[in-house]
């Protein structure tokens, strides 16, 4: 008997065989059809759909065998393989591969053969339709031509089941990003600075974030039996209406506004107000998000210098002597300020500026009175600040929350158009400007402070922590399996470093497509990774899910260019429902430990934690 040596392409062949999850299914009857109709148009006993694994040949449809399966080294089929072309024996006997084949001396007692090649899209063959009868017979070219149409139908099939498990991966990738970015904007939302509140189209609190209910001073409780008119000052309610019939109606997709809300103790605190209404993929408005910042003292502030500069324009009337020292008094304190403060006329030119101009603008502020604004700032500046202009000198008091007045700086700051009024007309506005570039900076920490390891799109460890917890709280059973890869120092030492990172991202790869839908997988750092899978609560189950993550890093992976050797020590650790005591690093360490065991046991491989080392940790 000659065994078929295996082909060159060996390992993308059995790739490509795995990624069809067909071995070992169950039987379909598209494929039973065409092995019965192949049977009967060529009158032989046995017809076989026959796939090549990597020591046996499975049959995913057997129309006259028992046998689900025979080794590789007696296949018929292998040779088919081998050669990626039609194989055909008419007499055993003659063939001196086969006449003392196990299968032609013994049961089924093969005298004859025919094998069409199974080929994918790709060009690899996984395997063949055949005809085996127990007599000699011959085979003409026609009889060829028709078993190669009957294999071109196992063929569809196979290419139907690999889009179909090509589409189950696309949208469980997806459900996992959705999971990911619900969970980011569930933690900036809590986590922000900024006061936070999803609303209902009716007006009722449904979510708030603790800053909201520190400026509020409601707590989230009481805020969520309340609509936003009853926490509104009166005096800002209709405006509020306004703003919220134009998001619901389109003419604005974000409205911003400063209001005061009404505290418990019946005090008011001004808020800038930012909302948006958030609608389905329809369109249809579903509620309100609402970002709220205390400027509470910033008005105070305003109204203090609004106040004051009443208060100069009557003693102007009376002493211009007195006017005088009043504006020395004036630019002396708000050269001393931290803020940019100027008064503005209705023809856009400077009338008052403090030194912050200086600073800012790279100017000397006397210099600019009198200076249009259009002159002292940048084209797309002005133009981005021109509809701020026009509506402080219709009488609205308006605030741009994103000014650069310089490119060669990243400051921030936050302006504030007032309007200037005399005798019942507006005659200009003041502008006063603060610098939020530290508090942009804080949001944009928060924001970068995700649940995401930026190298691979995997879970990180604080994700991780979190996910253990909540599963260890909720009392679940549940495998945790902690990987290692096998030498990745030296890989990363012959390779180099960015080869490594891709690796990386090809270990996480293999990973996700191999665990169960729904299992969490994370990688806390280096080149570690964590599966946790809930519902196990066997140790066969937690050691068949081991066996799979070694089986699916073992061997060549393509990283950086490179085919990189490469396999994996997997640690297992299985918490029952009724356990307790043992935290997230507790469970990380139990399945560490019996990750090591795996490396001393030689590597790729996998160990069970013992139940030792489990009644250890708890104790501790």
């Amino acid at each position: 008997m000659i065994t078929a040596p295996l082909p060159l392409d060996e390992d993308l062949r059995l790739r490509a065989l795995k990624r069809l999850d067909i071995l070992d299914s169950e039987p379909e009857e598209a494929f039973d059809r065409v092995a019965r109709l192949a049977a009967r148009a060529f009158a032989v006993p046995i017809a076989l759909v026959s796939l090549v694994d990597e020591d046996r040949q499975w049959f995913k449809s057997h129309h006259g065998l028992a046998a689900c399966e025979t080794p590789r080294s007696m296949s018929f089929c292998a040779h088919a393989v081998l050669s990626k072309r039609m194989l055909v024996v008419e007499d055993t006997f003659d063939d001196e591969r086969f006449l003392d084949n196990p299968l032609v001396l013994g049961a089924p007692y093969i005298r004859f053969y025919a094998g069409s090649p199974l080929r994918l899209a790709d060009g690899q063959v996984i395997g063949t339709l055949c005809l085996i009868d127990t007599q000699p017979r011959s085979f003409e070219a026609d009889d060829a031509q028709a078993l190669a149409d009957y294999a071109q139908l196992i063929e569809r099939e196979l290419e139907v089941r690999g889009q179909l498990i090509r589409s189950r991966t696309a949208h469980e990738r997806d459900r996992r990003s959705l999971a990911i970015s619900e969970a980011r904007f569930t933690t900036v939302f809590k986590e922000t600075p900024i006061g936070n509140a999803l609303v209902a189209l009716d007006g009722h609190f449904l979510e708030v974030n603790p800053t909201f209910t520190e400026i509020t001073g409601y707590d989230e409780a009481t805020l969520r039996k309340l609509t936003f008119a009853e926490v509104t000052h009166p005096d800002d309610l209709a405006s509020d209406f306004a703003l919220a019939a134009e998001l619901v109606a389109g003419k604005q997709s974000t409205c911003t506004t400063e209001k005061r809300y009404m505290r418990p103790d019946g005090t008011a605190i001004w808020v800038n107000l930012a909302v948006t209404l958030l609608r389905d993929a329809a369109g249809v408005p579903l509620h309100f998000i609402a970002a709220v910042q205390d400027i509470d003292s910033r008005k105070k502030s305003e109204e203090a210098l609004r106040n004051y500069h009443v208060e100069l324009e009557e003693r102007v009337r009376e002493r211009t002597a007195e006017l005088r020292r009043s504006r020395d008094a004036l630019q002396t304190i708000t050269d001393n300020l931290p803020v940019l403060i100027a008064a503005v006329d209705r023809d856009l030119r400077y009338q008052f500026n403090n030194e912050t101009f200086k600073r800012v603008l790279a100017r000397p502020s006397a210099a600019m009175r009198g200076l249009s604004i259009r002159e002292t700032l940048r084209p797309e500046l002005f133009e981005q600040l021109q509809p701020f202009f026009t509506r402080a000198l219709a009488g609205e008091r308006v605030t741009c929350n994103e000014v650069r007045y310089r490119l060669d700086e990243e400051r921030i700051w936050c302006t504030t158009y007032i309007p200037a009024e005399r005798e019942g007309k507006v005659t200009g506005f003041y502008v006063v400007s603060h610098d939020v570039t530290e508090q942009r900076r804080t949001e944009r920490e928060l924001r970068e402070n995700a649940l995401i390891d930026p190298l691979t799109g995997l879970a990180n460890r604080r994700a991780l922590d979190e996910e253990l917890g909540a599963t260890l709280a909720q009392a679940s059973p549940f495998a945790l399996c902690f990987i290692d890869l096998d030498g990745f120092k030296g890989i990363n030492d012959r390779y180099g470093h960015d080869t490594g990172d891709a690796l990386l991202r090809e270990v996480a790869n293999r990973l996700t497509s191999t665990v169960r839908a729904g299992d969490f997988v994370s990688r806390p750092g280096g080149d570690e990774f964590v599966v946790m899978s809930r519902g196990v609560t066997e140790a066969a189950s937690a050691e068949r899910i081991a066996r799979a993550l070694c089986e699916a890093l073992a061997g060549p992976l393509v990283a950086g260019g490179e085919v990189i050797e490469c396999s994996a020590s997997v640690g297992v650790a299985l918490h029952g429902a009724n356990e307790s005591g043992v935290g997230p690093d507790e469970a990380l360490c139990l399945a560490d430990a019996a990750m090591y065991e795996a490396k001393r046991a030689g590597r790729n491989t996998w160990r069970l934690a013992r139940q030792a080392a489990r009644s250890t940790l708890v104790a501790q």
